[in-house]
This record gives C-alpha cells, structure tokens and sequence, in this order.
C-alpha cells in the first residue's frame, strides 16, 4: 500500500510582543520595530487594519469623537502602516524612543529627524475623515434627490465609469498583494492590456486607471534615481525620508520590478486610448443652408453713381465663378473655384464657399482683379453679359494690368454676378 503523503503546513507566526521594547536599545529597537510592521502587513488584511484602527480612535480622546465619520471608509482604505501602528502603540509601543530616534539620525543616508509615531496615525486620520465626511455629504444629496424626485438615486455617467474602473484593477491590485506577500517575484504572467480588453475597458476608463498608478510611479522614479538633498529645505527633506522609510521593505531590484509593472499598465491605457482614437467615427458635419452661411455677410447692396445693385449673396455659395465689384477703387474681378461642378450638382467639395467675410476654394492663380477706367460704360456693356464665356471674352481685353484678388468681402464690394 502506498504511503500517503503529508502535506506541510507553515507554522503560524505568533503576534510579536512590544510590551518591553521601550527598555530595548537603538539598533534593537528597531529591528523590533521592522519585524512587526512586516508581520502584521504580510500576515493581515485590510479588515483587520480597519478594525485595529478604530480600537485605537476609541480610546484617544483627540479621534473619538471622530470615529463615526471614519469608520464610513471601506475596509480598503485602511492601509497597513496605519493598522499595524495602531495595533503597537494600543500594545505598548512608546509614541517616542530617544535611543531609537539618535540611532537612526546616525545612520548614513538618513534625512531629517524621526517624527513620533502618532504623526503618521493623526495625518492619516484626517484624510480618512475628510474622505468620510464627503461618502457622508453624498448620502444625504442621494437621500434629498430621492425624497424631491420620488425615485431612486442614479449616478452619473462619470460616476459609473469611475466604480467600473475601480472594478477593472482588481486584478491589478491582486497581483501588488501578491507581490507584496512575496506569492510572486515577477509581473511577466500578467497580460495587462489583453486583461483589460476582455473587461470591456474603453477609452475613459482606461484614462481615469492611468491616473489612478500616477502618483505611485513618480514614487518609484524618485527612489530609482533619488534627487539631490543638498539645496531642498526641511520640509523637502522630511519628505524624501518619509518616502524612502515607506518603501524600506523593498530593495532596488524589487522597485524597479514594480516600477516597470506600472510602466506595463500606462503603456496597456495609453494602447487602448490610441485603438479608440483610430477605431473612432468621424463627427458628421450638419451641412448649413447657402441662406445661412451669408446671413451675416458685410457687402454693399447697391451704387447710384454707377446704377448697379448686388445679386442675392447665397446664389454664389458653390457657384463656379462670382464677379465683384468694388465701388471705392473701381476695381472689377471675378473669382474661380479650385474645384468646378460642371453639372451644377452642388456636390460637396465644389464650387466657392464663404467664412465670416473671405471666400473659400477659390483660385488664387487665376482669380483676377482690373481697374476699370470708364467704369459707368464698363458696367452698362456687363449686364448684357448673360453666360460666362461672353464675360471672359470681354474681360480680356480690358487694358488693366490684372492683380491677384485676396478673397476679402469688405463694405464696398458689390456683387454682381455668378456662373
């Protein structure tokens, strides 16, 4: 009969005990101290972290007045430098250590001075209760929009592409656990953008989830390539300590690990946000009436001194060919259209078109100005010009020398003819 196998189970890690660890030196202060921030954040949860808290927050008379507002947070946004503080300190873990604070100072390549550890707790609470008292606010504009329009409350698209978003990373958070718990040493099986597709992940929310790892990947940049203390004041300082004692469980190879995984997901958003862009459909344009296009067309309507009048301006819209006339220089010209539409069709694309007071898709080579030189004579032997070849027959040997027109309708044009 064959043996059977034993499974082995890992024996459970006890709680570690800090009720003595005031009397403790420095240096064993804070090996102390490290091993129990890293057992309570790879042997707990984020319910555990929340649950911890609000045990302290009960009994600190600063917070507890607070605590109904923050216990409104979710379980994840409980982290576990917060919890695992809370736990120590409701255990026995001193506020301050002097020993610890000179033995760390001593230290080469540390910043600033050691904080105590309420600091981090009370700065950490005061997000969390901000954070609170908003989900409070919008609960009662839910229940107000509710009990003024009788039904229930329905997010906003915003909102709903922010909460399906949030659902889209799962994945991506359960791979930083399993980092984290050292389940996995390496991000190389997870297939991010392929991920996202199947998740339905479209073009806004793959721009909200890049923006949710952008502050993260600026952390990792700036402890990869660490900038220069010598000319930042206190405050500066401070922070780039606190930043590097946040990530002190990680060495150099594992951020960098973790930093090309949050390059993986900004290249997998910035994949899906260029497929939209390509894969999108051009706006349709609505097309505007030849009326509508000239309503506030500036022209001059008409001339006494030389008894001609201007034709209705929307009869050139897509018009192969316009004559002006500009009564103050004497200057008779015609545009010709780029584009000509030999069978009137008025396709789009063809024939002259109008922007505010300048034509469009006009020939700028053979668009002609002449000053007329008996512009009274000239204009009474045009209007019995009825097609465009009889036009262009007698406007060519006008002796002028021709000047290139700059598409400008200006208060003195008179327009006074199409073909």
């Amino acid at each position: 009969m064959a043996k059977q196998q034993v499974r082995y189970k890992a024996p459970k890690l006890k709680e570690p005990d800090v009720s003595n660890i005031a009397e403790l030196g420095g240096p064993e202060f804070l090996k102390e101290y490290r091993y129990a921030m890293d057992y309570y954040r790879l042997n707990h949860n984020s319910s555990d972290f929340k649950k911890w808290t609000m045990e302290w927050i009960e009994s600190n008379d600063e917070w507890k007045d607070k605590q109904k507002t923050i216990v409104k947070n979710s379980d994840s946004s409980f982290s576990s430098s917060l919890g695992a503080l809370c736990r120590l300190l409701k255990r026995g873990l001193p506020d301050t250590h002097e020993e610890y604070k000179k033995h760390w100072e001593s230290l080469p390549g540390t910043l600033g001075e050691v904080k105590p550890f309420t600091v981090h707790v009370n700065k950490s609470l005061e997000e969390l209760h901000l954070k609170g008292s908003q989900q409070i606010e919008q609960v009662e504009e839910e229940k107000k929009e509710t009990e003024k329009t009788g039904e229930p409350y329905k997010p906003s698209i915003q909102e709903r592409i922010r909460d399906a978003s949030y659902a889209m990373t799962e994945f991506i958070e359960g791979a930083f656990d399993d980092f984290l718990e050292q389940k996995i040493t390496s991000f190389s099986h997870i297939k991010v953008l392929s991920q996202l597709r199947q998740l339905g992940c479209k073009q806004p929310h793959a721009r909200l989830i890049k923006t949710f790892y952008d502050d993260q990947k600026k952390e990792y940049e700036e402890l990869l390539n660490p900038p220069d203390t010598s000319k930042m004041d206190e405050v500066q300082k401070d922070h780039v300590q606190q930043l590097k004692e946040g990530y002190s469980h990680y060495n150099k190879k594992q951020l960098k690990t973790l930093y090309m995984f949050l390059e993986t997901i900004t290249s997998a958003c910035d994949g899906i946000i260029a497929e939209s862009k390509a894969n999108r459909k051009p706006r349709k344009l609505s097309k505007k009436s030849p009326e509508k296009v000239v309503e506030k067309l500036k022209y001059k309507v008409s001339d006494e001194k030389y008894n001609i009048s201007s034709i209705e301006p929307w009869k050139f819209i897509q018009a192969n060919c316009l004559i002006v006339f500009n009564s103050k220089n004497r200057k008779l010209g015609i545009y010709y259209t780029k584009v000509e539409d030999p069978l009137g069709q008025k396709r789009d694309g063809t024939g002259l078109n109008l922007k505010g007071q300048t034509i469009q898709n006009y020939n700028e080579e053979t668009s002609v100005w002449k000053t007329l030189r008996k512009p009274v004579d000239q204009l009474k032997e045009f209007k019995s010009l009825n097609t465009r070849k009889k036009f262009e027959n007698w406007f060519e040997p006008i002796k002028s020398t021709p000047t290139k027109m700059n598409g400008r309708i200006n208060p003195e044009t008179i327009l006074i003819g199409v073909y």
